[in-house]
């Protein structure tokens, strides 16, 4: 076996390896021995140096020097606890801000506070340029913990440091390095790709030229969620795959969490649930630190509970709510999926008793996502409880509360179960307007789904509204919806749902009329696993005409409101073709609701419907912003006028300030 010499120290390590103060000949000699039983040498050096720093923190007169070693060791390995240990009684600030990185990571941002007050009272303008960069550092990344908007402030101070100090860019810190990640994160977040590009082009280059693999493994990760950002999953994987790679070159285990999650999320993007669950349980093995944990095991029990593995799921929850309550990081979702978990076993009561836990930390949150997930779990509660007017109500909360906050997985995943609530009320009341209203949800999602080119949904979502046709008896309409998603399931090459569309398409032609719900109960379930990967597309404003509020009785128009006024219409002209199409369409297919569109000649006609109004748009396309504005306004103007019954006529001073209302939700119409 060759012994290992001071050349050997690995590149990561270089800058270190003129410290006197670090006795590197006792360190490679244990290093040595711990290769008889390390799969890497470099696994081996970085255990010897953690191993040592260990020891040095217990004598009186700590050598900082060998701290750093150890802590910067435990940074390219991911041992977050070992670092922890180490930088307990930081005094130095290279030790501070090699802290501030490791609560960073564990989102302590009590902790980098703290940490950010040490450092200011040690550095002044008259410091080393390296401690100005490690304050700036540690204020950027407390920012970008905390969400501040001081962030940007932070971040133009590291910039400027950096271009005064072009040595700190040519031989770059490990500070350094690690705050380029998070602000190319950040860009990334906010839908900056380009600019998050060229981040990661400058992090890149400092890490080749210090050969630092850990940094060039989070180069990969980086450049993936850069990609999923813009929809490009083909090269997203690539970049995954290969951070995997190196994160297994290292035994950077925190690196192979994140990567095995990544990819597991990719899956989940295009509905393939097993294959995601299979990368969730291998992320599982290699999260260490209790919050990283308690995410891993929320998605684990998420999934399992939605693919029926109800023993799976209710064990890795369990798990979730104990180390939840032992870190008290509110996350939620061990919670909501609990109760969804209990619920789906028909423990009411005990459900009810987490629900209310899940309750206290959406009430104390500031972020949206919580409050939707929490509103989400109770919406399924209530529906159990056989309140679907409740749970309907709350539902539709979540949807508004995912619109404002473009939380596209809420919105996609309340979609889902208020069709899944109006099909139950449907079985329970056996009446046909229930179905209208379960399948105006299904085609949100079609719609939705068709617009941000998501395949695998936009599939998933017309099996259920095919299986939804098929209990109203629309056979034909089933067939075509079903004929569509073979189509789509071989250009996926998704065996899965290929047999899908297969196995109804057949039954189609034995003239079987119906279909079981535990069927389409799995299949609705299957959809409520959708994660976006990337960030929602812009989809362009489409051109508004006019808005009319008719009475659903007479035809009539009550309110009327033109964006465009070089267009002549006349409203009660249209409210009389709108009637009749309704009624036609009503007589035909049975579910007057189904109807919510008509497309002639670059116009479109969309629809919403109440007891009382129909609430029509014209404009020249349909959006789903379109159809949840319109929505949105009928919702507004029927709380603000309610119809009057028997009315002689309308009277149009009654809707006095509905234009201000239009205004409100429609934007001006200039």
């Amino acid at each position: 076996m060759k012994y290992l010499q001071l050349e050997d120290i690995p590149p990561e390590f270089a800058h270190l390896r003129t410290v006197k103060s670090i006795p590197w000949d006792v360190i490679l000699k244990n290093a040595e021995e711990l290769r008889k039983n390390k799969p890497s040498e470099f696994e081996a050096f970085t255990d010897a140096a953690i191993e040592y720093s260990l020891k040095e923190i217990k004598k009186k007169r700590i050598n900082y020097d060998i701290v750093a070693a150890g802590v910067e060791a435990c940074l390219t390995r991911g041992k977050i606890a070992d670092a922890l240990d180490l930088t307990k009684q930081a005094e130095t600030v290279p030790i501070l801000s090699l802290r501030a990185i490791i609560q960073f990571v564990l989102s302590d941002t009590h902790g980098l506070g703290q940490i950010l007050s040490a450092i200011e009272e040690k550095v002044s303008d008259d410091s080393n340029p390296s401690d100005l960069v490690r304050l700036s550092v540690v204020k950027v990344l407390q920012a970008a913990a905390e969400r501040d908007t001081s962030v940007i402030m932070c971040v133009m101070e590291f910039d400027n440091l950096l271009e005064t100090y072009p040595e700190q860019v040519e031989e770059p810190i490990i500070e350094t390095m690690f705050a380029l990640y998070v602000v190319g994160s950040l860009l990334r977040e906010v839908g900056q790709a380009n600019r998050a590009k060229r981040i990661t082009d400058t992090l890149e280059d400092m890490a080749e030229s210090k050969n630092h693999r850990m940094m060039l493994a989070l180069v990969e990760n980086l450049r993936g969620n850069i990609c999923n950002l813009l929809g490009e999953f083909t090269e997203a994987e690539d970049h995954y795959l290969r951070f995997q790679e190196l994160s297994e070159e290292l035994s950077f285990e925190l690196g192979l969490g994140m990567a095995l999650n990544n990819l597991g999320t990719l899956r989940l993007n295009s509905l393939r649930l097993e294959e995601a669950v299979e990368y969730f349980e291998a992320a599982l093995a290699y999260m260490k630190m209790d919050v990283a944990k308690v995410v891993s095991l929320a998605n684990l029990g998420e999934i399992q509970t939605i693919l029926g593995k109800y023993q799976d799921a209710e064990k890795h929850l369990i798990e979730g709510i104990q180390l939840e309550e032992k870190t008290k990081r509110g996350i939620i979702e061990v919670y909501t999926w609990y109760v969804i978990l209990l619920v789906k076993k028909g423990n009411l009561k005990k459900a009810q008793e987490y629900l209310k836990k899940a309750e206290v930390i959406a009430e104390h949150s500031e972020k949206p996502l919580q409050k939707a997930a929490y509103l989400h779990s109770k919406g399924v509660f209530e529906a159990a409880m056989g309140d679907f007017t409740s749970a309907v109500e709350v539902l539709e909360s979540v949807v508004r509360l995912s619109k404002k906050n473009v939380a596209f997985e809420h919105l996609v995943r309340s979609k889902l179960e208020l069709s899944r609530v109006y099909l139950k009320a449907y079985h329970n009341e056996n009446n046909e307007e229930y179905l209208a209203s379960s399948t105006y949800h299904i085609q949100d999602i079609i719609q939705i789904a068709g617009e941000q080119g998501l395949k695998a949904l936009y599939a998933e979502a017309l099996v259920i509204r095919s299986d939804i046709l098929t209990i109203a008896g629309k056979i034909n309409e089933a067939k075509g919806d079903a004929e569509r998603v073979l189509g789509i399931a071989e250009f996926l090459e998704d065996e899965r749902l290929l047999q899908e569309a297969c196995l109804r398409i057949e039954a189609f032609e034995a003239r079987t009329r119906g279909i079981e719900p535990k069927k389409y109960t799995s299949t609705m379930d299957r959809i409520a696993g959708f994660k976006p990967a990337g960030k929602i597309k812009e989809v362009p404003r489409p051109l508004l005409h006019a808005i009319i509020a008719l009475n659903r009785s007479s035809g009539l128009p009550e309110y009327v409101h033109y964006f465009d006024t070089t267009i002549e219409m006349d409203s009660s002209i249209i409210g009389g073709f709108i009637t009749a199409i309704n009624q036609f369409s009503k007589q035909m297919m049975g579910l007057g609701g189904l109807l919510r569109s008509i497309n002639h000649e670059g116009f479109t006609v969309m629809m919403e419907h109440s007891d009382e109004r129909i609430m029509t748009l014209i404009c020249n396309e349909e959006t789903f912003d379109m159809r949840y504005l319109l929505r949105e306004f009928a919702r507004k103007f029927n709380e603000k006028y309610p119809p009057v019954i028997d009315m002689d006529g309308i009277d149009s001073r009654r809707y006095a300030g509905a234009d201000q209302l239009v205004s409100d939700i429609f934007g001006s119409s200039d």
